[in-house]
């Protein structure tokens, strides 16, 4: 399976900042067949950077697509039209989309059905609170947000898991490796008894950074990461990328 490593950069950079940062991803990055990576700039800039720099090698992603295919939805964004602009990738499911957008698991069902049907590769989000994580909920919410969400008949090849506990995202904490290694082996293990699928793509995401990603890529099960703050510096995430082996 091929290593990813998913760059988040949120609603923090627009076309020209995010168009000068891809371009020094493009010329810092060194791409093999055993590894790869994604950037997720802000959707109003992702045609601006394409046609910027003109690298069709990188890969481009949406943080987000409408759960709606057309229609009178104001403010919302189709698969299709993703698709339209050079997006090969959507994130779906993040946390802060969760939390602050009130996204519930029947939106992201049809997100989901929606990108598929677009043959978008869809890189989903799960993780537990901070309360869940201290009560030793994580199996149990997880196991919640991943059953009964796929059809058995779609190609988990376009599937992708990112495992983010909410309360490590941008706090600079993190599970032990080793906590870190069993809950993705606890994913891949609900993906072929769920979906008799037998080795899904499962990547880390919360506080990664060069001080940490080392140690957490040489975890058995882990097979990449989605970097949210250390994918905005291309220096980190350039060393970052060369920790994923």
């Amino acid at each position: 399976m091929k290593k990813l490593l998913i760059a988040n950069w949120k609603m923090n950079l627009g076309s020209e900042q995010g168009a000068k940062l891809a371009l020094k991803f493009s010329k810092l990055l060194v791409k093999n067949k055993n590894k790869d990576y994604v950037i997720l700039p802000s959707l109003q800039s992702i045609l601006f950077i394409k046609q910027k720099i003109n690298d069709s090698a990188i890969n481009f992603g949406a943080q987000d697509c409408s759960q709606f295919p057309v229609g009178a939805y104001t403010g919302d964004v189709s698969a299709a039209m993703i698709k339209e602009i050079g997006c090969k990738y959507v994130l779906l499911g993040h946390s802060e989309r969760r939390l602050i957008h009130s996204e519930n698991k029947k939106i992201l069902k049809e997100k989901i059905a929606n990108a598929l049907f677009n043959k978008l590769k869809i890189i989903y989000c799960v993780g537990e609170k901070l309360i869940d994580y201290k009560k030793s909920n994580t199996k149990k919410v997880i196991k919640s947000q991943i059953s009964n969400l796929f059809s058995e008949k779609i190609n988990f090849n376009n599937i992708i898991i990112a495992y983010e506990p909410v309360w490590a995202i941008g706090t600079k904490k993190t599970p032990s490796v080793t906590e870190i290694n069993n809950i993705h082996e606890y994913i891949k293990s609900l993906f072929l008894k769920i979906y008799k699928i037998k080795n899904i793509c499962v990547l880390y995401g919360g506080s990664v950074n060069l001080n940490n990603s080392k140690e957490i890529f040489s975890a058995r099960y882990v097979d990449g990461g989605l970097i949210g703050g250390a994918s905005l510096k291309a220096g980190e995430f350039k060393k970052i990328y060369d920790n994923l082996n």
